[in-house]
Parts: C-alpha cells; structure tokens; sequence
C-alpha cells in the first residue's frame, strides 16, 4: 500500500470522527438552562425530588426518562449541572436554525423508529468523552398519557455501555401540555431523580432483568396520580386538538367526525359532546359519558379500529380502500436533510399497498410491507422511509389526524407478517 493511499485513509478516518463528534459548549448551555428555567419556572410549578443524586455524578452515565410531554428534555435537563446530550429525533435537524441549536448543545440527531447506527457511534463518542446522554427509551412522547413499551434496544444498550444509569419519573407534563396540543396549562409538574443501575449491576443482571428494572422504575400512571391528588391545570382552551388523537366517536361510532372548540370535543355527525375541564377528566354537559380520560377512550378506540380494518379489509368488494384523505401535501427527503414538496395528494390506504394520486395526474405505490420507520412527527405529520427515500405526509388541516394512519398501517404490516 502506498504512502499517499495510506494518508488518504487517515484522513477520512478522522473526517468520520469529526462527524461522530457531539460537543455541548458549556458556556451556551449554562445560559440557556438559565433562561428555560426562568421560563419554565414561570409557566409551571415544578417539584423535584433526588437531583442531588444525578448533581454528584462524575464521569461518563445515562440518564432515562419517561417521555410525556414536548418539553420533558427542558424540564429533565434545567435541573442537572452538566450537559446533557440528549438522543433527538432527526426531523427535528431539518429546520437550518433549530438544528443550528440542537447541534450547539450537543443533541445528538435519531431517525424514529428504526435502527441507527450513526446514532450508537456518537453515543459511543460521548461517553468516550466523560459526558451525559439523555434518553426515552420508549421512543416517542405518550399520546394519552399512558407509558409507551420501552425500545427493546435499550436494554441491549445499557448492557454495552457499561456506565451507571440513572432515571427521572416526569409526573404531570402531560396534563401541563399534552402531545395533541397547541397550548400549555399551569400546573404542578414533578421530577424524581434516582441511580438506577452501577456497572456491576449491569454486568451481573440479563438483559430481560435490565429491560424489567427499566420498565419499573419508568412507569408513570398520570391518571391514577391526578385522580389521588386532582391538581388543577389553568388554561382557556383545555380541549382544541383533541382530535389529533380520538378519532372514533363513542356514540355513532363516527371515523373523523369529532371537533374541538375551547374545552368542548363535539361529533358532527350526531352532536354527542363531552368537556375537557381543568383535572384532565371528561365531563357530560348532557347525556351519558363513556369514558373519563383520554387514555380509557384511546384505548377504546384502537380496539374498535382494529375490528373496523379487519372487518373492512375482508368484506370490501374488489379491491377498495379502507382509508381515503385528500389534500395531504407530500415531501421526500432522507434523515436531516431539508424535505422537497411533491404536491398535494390523495391518499389510500389498501389491505398491502399504500397510493399517493397527486394533482398532477401521477400515482405513487408502495407495498405496505416495504415501509420502514413508520411513525407521526411534530403531532400531525406521517412519516416513513421507503428504498432509503423518507415520505412526509401532511394533513390539510393542522387538526388533522394521522395517529390513525399510523397505527392502521401497523395492524396491516403485521398481519402480512
């Protein structure tokens, strides 16, 4: 091998580590912990037991958290002294200045929903670098509340880092701001810090052992919380967006036929109505009430959907869709890069394909079991990446439900599995 070829591989050595290289600029990050938590201060009433746990760290550790609420990364990380390097989603890197930001205090880019092993390499390099790395190891915020199943891959990930883990239960994010919605509430919000596992626990317990601990020390049932301590959340508009996330009407069983207006969610088609109050409960202005918090009706829903895509997906003459939705606007790109518009189009879902018709007459195919990554960012956007291309779609409205599309799409793909 030459001298020069062998110069030629040193150097792009080094490149790849310069661009698995993850650095928080201390003196940014002492200033923006001090101004997020003056405002967060302001607009919540935060509580936190055990920081001094986390606050006496030295070396290299992770810290994991319970993932509820938008500002969950905000809220965890004001209250430790050193930087936190926190796994993002890599949609959130698209934006040139919030990206700018993210990669400023060392945040450290994640494509949702699949494996990434560009991410793992920075992990790695942080810890390499004596600092801290924030995780949610169940992957994305909670849409009603209810704690998400942990990544499997965490567990795993633990075992080979080999560096003391510590936990923080965030109780009362959600009802403060919910993932469905626009506004914020004041309200009381909690944060318990404690170590979770040394090295030598790590070592000494399997992997199942380490996911169970896990789940355990995570778990968070905000509705059981609320019910015991009936906080209030101050707001004016308690229940604008709920259809982001309830998309079946409990009465009619109406698809897509509920719409919020202050703290009242409304069906369309046959006028049932429930309010959102302060405490996070449904209320009955008339008539009877079927369910008392967001997760009980989630929770209700899925089942009914789930029967709605089985019974549809066996029964439809030829070869009809089971879901339709016009005016979805849709983009490609591919991880961090800026996304490029397609047009607008209609979208339809079939038993093992997924079509785009845009506008302009062309039509976009795509067998549901070729889809990776499938998931909703920022509340209303579906994403998922099919040949190494990313699809994002919109909804026309910012109300518009894709949590749906979603999960339907993920009863299908297993099924066909």
């Amino acid at each position: 091998m030459s001298t020069e070829t062998k110069q030629q591989r040193r150097i792009r050595r080094a490149r790849r580590r310069e661009r698995r290289r993850v650095h928080a600029n201390p003196h940014i990050h002492r200033f923006l912990r001090f101004v997020v938590r003056q405002v967060l201060g302001a607009a919540f009433s935060i509580e936190t037991v055990g920081r001094e746990t986390v606050n006496r760290a030295s070396g290299p550790f992770i810290i994991l958290a319970n993932h509820s609420a938008v500002i969950d990364p905000m809220v965890l990380g004001i209250y430790v002294n050193k930087p936190i390097h926190f796994v993002v989603s890599d949609s959130q890197f698209r934006s040139r200045l919030l990206g700018w930001v993210l990669r400023l205090v060392g945040s450290i880019p994640k494509t949702k929903a699949m494996s990434d092993l560009d991410t793992i390499k920075k992990i790695v390099a942080v810890k390499s670098a004596g600092g801290v790395i924030g995780l949610f190891p169940e992957g994305q915020s909670s849409w009603d509340g209810k704690n998400l199943p942990i990544m499997r891959a965490t567990d795993k990930l633990l075992k080979s880092l080999k560096v003391p883990v510590y936990t923080a239960r965030i109780e009362g994010a959600y009802l403060a701001w919910p993932r469905w919605a626009r506004r914020f509430r004041r309200g009381p919000i909690r944060i318990t810090y404690s170590r979770l596992f040394s090295p030598a626990d790590l070592k000494e317990l399997t992997v199942a052992q380490v996911g169970e601990r896990l789940e355990e020390a995570l778990a968070v049932d905000i509705w059981a919380f609320q019910r015991d301590r009936r906080f209030r959340y101050r707001g004016s508009r308690h229940a604008e967006y709920l259809e982001r996330v309830l998309f079946v009407c409990p009465a009619c069983h109406g698809l897509d036929t509920l719409v919020s207006e202050g703290r009242r969610l409304s069906c369309r088609s046959c006028n049932h109505s429930v309010l959102f109050n302060e405490r996070g409960f449904f209320e009955a202005p008339r008539g009877s009430l079927h369910f008392t918090t967001v997760s009980d009706w989630n929770r209700w829903q899925l089942d009914w959907f789930a029967a709605y895509l089985s019974r549809n997906g066996t029964s439809v003459s030829g070869d009809g869709p089971l879901l339709k939705e016009a005016g979805m606007v849709v983009r490609e790109g591919y991880k961090t890069q800026p996304l490029r518009t397609l047009g607008r189009a209609t979208i339809y879902l079939y038993t093992k394909r997924l079509e785009f018709v845009l506008e302009n007459g062309s039509t976009m195919t795509f067998p549901l079991k070729s889809l990776e990554g499938i998931n909703v960012q920022n509340n209303e956007h579906l994403e998922f990446y099919h040949a190494f291309s990313l699809y994002r779609l919109s909804p026309e409205s910012p109300r518009g439900n894709s949590l749906k599309w979603d999960y339907a799409v993920r009863r299908l793909q297993n099924q066909q599995f």
